[in-house]
């Protein structure tokens, strides 16, 4: 091999030798980014290990009590929570988080709890607080006095809440003989689509609420349900601007723990304010939406209190009727996807070290080149000089 030549081979090692270098430290450099990427998928894998998930005791089979996950629908329904509490939902500034329908039924009530009833479950069937035994268009007169006294009752309760008495000649309620009644307007004998009413001495006037109280209320309200009952036969609820016929059941026919129940929906609704979700099937008919929001604190619990006969605030950490566990299902989805990227980066990881094997053999394919051409080169240079010394 001739100097210039050797010279030149020299060098094509030289460059190859680098370049082998250099994609080697690459190639480390990605084994290096693997071992990276490993640890934090070890890292979110652990972290996934301790998820939760909130459930709500529904019942008992025997003495093993049953939980399920926790859902807007089961905390806010009507007996759904086996602690025998009843649930609402509110957000940070204390308004109740409701449903389009009982937004709607509120609305259309204007501040009515009678009417809020009728229209909270439009015809399937619609509700009212009315308790009577019979109407005025039944034959049982007993039955009929029965549901007499209980108006002229419920009418005295009233009143005595709000200090009129039957010698309150301003009222013209001098006579324990006062007739009561219930007119109507609009289309007809539509209940709830008039206002009650008292008759003395021939004349009939209406009974206007002057309470200030929410027991006040109640009581005028309650009064109003069952006179305007008995008075219009038990007849269909047509409710103003609308032509569906809506279908009652008295509290007679209903259980009246349900009543209860809506009724402290109401009043609730009443005191605090409320508000419902944009899109329902995004939010409140959304488990997990519905859960993120209780966790995260941006949607809070109360229940209602038979002592402080109000609605009273409740955690998830202080309720027993909640507990937290492990999420199975959560846990069983970040281990499949754990494996899944585990063996990826291991097929990746297989390939570098692959790579590695083979530029460290040309590495030292090269490495026994360099050195043979270079004594050849360095033979050649030293008998140059030997010739021109």
């Amino acid at each position: 091999m001739g100097m210039a030549a050797g010279q030149a081979r020299l060098l094509s090692i030289t460059a190859r030798l680098s370049d082998n270098e250099a994609n080697g430290q690459a190639l480390s450099y990605s084994k290096q980014r693997l071992a990276d990427e490993t640890e934090q998928l070890n890292t979110a894998y652990n972290n996934a290990l301790a998820a939760t998930k909130l459930t709500v005791l529904t019942g008992f089979n025997g003495s093993i009590a049953n939980y399920t996950d926790i859902s807007y629908g089961l905390m806010t329904g009507y007996q759904t929570v086996a602690c025998g509490k009843q649930y609402i939902v509110t957000d940070t500034k204390g308004r109740i988080l409701v449903t389009d329908k009982q937004a709607k039924a509120f609305e259309a009530g204007n501040g009515d709890f009678n009417i809020f009833l009728a229209e909270i479950n439009g015809n399937d069937p619609g509700y009212t607080q009315a308790d009577l035994t019979a109407t005025i268009n039944d034959t049982d007169q007993t039955a009929k006095n029965e549901s007499l006294q209980k108006i002229h009752d419920a009418w005295d309760a009233y009143f005595a809440s709000v200090g009129i008495t039957f010698e309150d000649e301003e009222h013209g309620l001098g006579n324990s003989n006062i007739e009561y009644g219930y007119q109507t307007f609009g289309g007809g004998n539509s209940l709830f689509n008039g206002y009650a009413t008292y008759k003395l001495n021939g004349d009939v006037k209406a009974i206007n609420y002057e309470g200030t109280t929410q027991e006040q209320r109640e009581l005028y309200d309650y009064a109003v349900a069952i006179t305007s009952y008995y008075y219009t036969g038990g007849a269909n609820y047509n409710p103003v601007g609308s032509t569906a016929n809506v279908n009652l059941q008295t509290a007679n026919d209903v259980d009246s723990g349900y009543i209860d129940y809506l009724r402290n929906i109401f009043n609730k609704m009443a005191s605090s304010g409320y508000y419902t979700e944009e899109s329902e099937a995004d939010t409140i008919k959304d488990d997990a939406w519905f859960e993120q929001q209780i966790k995260e604190g941006k949607l809070l619990l109360e229940y209602f209190s038979a002592t402080e006969g109000d609605f009273v605030s409740t955690t998830i950490s202080d309720d027993d009727a909640i507990q937290e566990v492990e999420d199975e299902r959560e846990i069983a989805r970040v281990e499949a996807k754990y494996n899944q990227d585990i063996a990826a980066l291991e097929k990746k990881d297989q390939y570098i070290d692959l790579e590695l094997k083979k530029l460290d053999t040309e590495h030292n394919a090269l490495q026994t080149e360099y050195e043979s051409v270079k004594n050849v080169v360095d033979k050649n240079v030293e008998k140059s000089f030997s010739m021109f010394s």
